[in-house]
């Protein structure tokens, strides 16, 4: 067996809670259809996907040959590759190579993903994604020893799904497919490559809020105008005002400020892939409402501001900081209800 018994049952009470509609995949290889020679990444990935299928019934496994004509419908000229979709048409993520190791987690994912047909990005990103009216190819190259680049594959995953055709997510095994590795100068991992074009390369997980505005570039006539009407946006959040009702964006560049101008300010700390972060968002945005003229609150995203993370030593997160009169006098971390949040801040009064 590929998967064990335990990773089957944490996969059962995965898929049992989040599947709604069905999903296909269809699996392209030479060795499994035409059986034409040994090809143990293609051998592991039937035997993968066959296991996957028989945990529930609304996944559904085909195999097809990669010189069918399936394939050249699809352009697929490597073996093994996967395609999932919804069986109608849409098949917004590819695997080239065996989705094996670290990389199995994305693959999970993105059947939850295509099934729920939701793809768990924040509104910002869905509404800019909106305006992408040309195909885009997003390739992520990774290898199955690495623990981060499953947080690449699912956001492009992301991107792909909540983009309603637009775009596609190829994740690339890059020790199976060397020769294509190599043309792309991949020598670290996760690397990401849109349509093709070198000068779009990053190496490293992505903020999604940066990725999705490097896609949008490619992706929109008026990608321009769209970031440059957020950049002013932000300037106008990250303005210090006198008892704000809603989270002050706090930066590198103003962080001092605000901690001098507030006497009583809670700075909640966050990144957007982090799942609780997210969580605990619209609490802190109706505590600030609430709280208007006693609690001034602020969101300080630490990966864009890696400074400000590491000098208040930012290890763990959701952790949200509590200055009192120009001091640091607490912290609070990990996400909470509304009410047990607000009985810890007022302890620091």
């Amino acid at each position: 067996m590929i998967i064990d018994e335990q990773t089957r049952r944490q996969i059962k009470q995965k898929f049992d809670a989040e599947l709604i509609n069905d999903v296909h995949i269809t699996l392209f290889a030479n060795s499994v259809v035409t059986m034409d020679g040994s090809n143990e990444y293609a051998e592991f990935t039937e035997k993968f996907l066959k296991e996957l299928g028989e945990i529930n019934d609304k996944i559904h496994i085909n195999y097809e040959n990669m010189y069918g004509e399936q394939a050249k419908k699809h352009n697929i000229s490597v073996s093994p590759t996967v395609i999932m979709g919804n069986g109608n048409g849409w098949h917004p993520v590819q695997y080239y190579g065996a989705p094996a190791g670290y990389e199995a987690s994305s693959f999970i994912e993105a059947i939850s993903m295509i099934s729920r047909k939701d793809s768990g990005l924040d509104s910002a990103s869905r509404e800019k994604l909106k305006n992408v009216e040309r195909d885009i190819l997003i390739e992520t190259y990774v290898t199955p020893s690495c623990p981060h680049c499953p947080r690449a594959v699912i956001l492009s995953n992301q991107l792909a799904i909540e983009s309603n055709g637009k775009i596609v997510s190829r994740c690339i095994e890059a020790q199976e497919m060397m020769e294509r590795a190599r043309s792309f100068d991949v020598s670290s991992v996760p690397q990401q490559v849109i349509n093709e074009e070198k000068g779009s390369i990053t190496i490293g997980v992505q903020p999604e809020a940066s990725f999705v505005n490097q896609v949008l570039t490619y992706g929109s006539a008026n990608a321009e105008a769209i970031l440059a009407h957020e950049k002013e946006e932000q300037k106008k959040r990250a303005k210090l005002t006198d008892d704000p009702d809603t989270p002050v964006l706090i930066t590198d560049g103003n962080i001092d400020e605000a901690i001098a101008k507030y006497p009583f300010l809670v700075l909640d700390c966050w990144a957007e892939w982090c799942g609780p972060c997210k969580m605990i968002g619209p609490v802190i945005e109706r505590l600030a409402e609430t709280q208007k003229g006693d609690i001034v609150f602020g969101k300080l995203d630490v990966d864009s501001n890696r400074e400000s993370a590491a000098k208040y030593s930012i290890r763990s997160i959701p952790n949200m900081l509590v200055f009192r009169n120009g001091e640091k006098v607490g912290d609070i971390i990990g996400a909470m209800p509304e009410t047990q949040l607000l009985e810890k801040i007022n302890s620091y009064r």
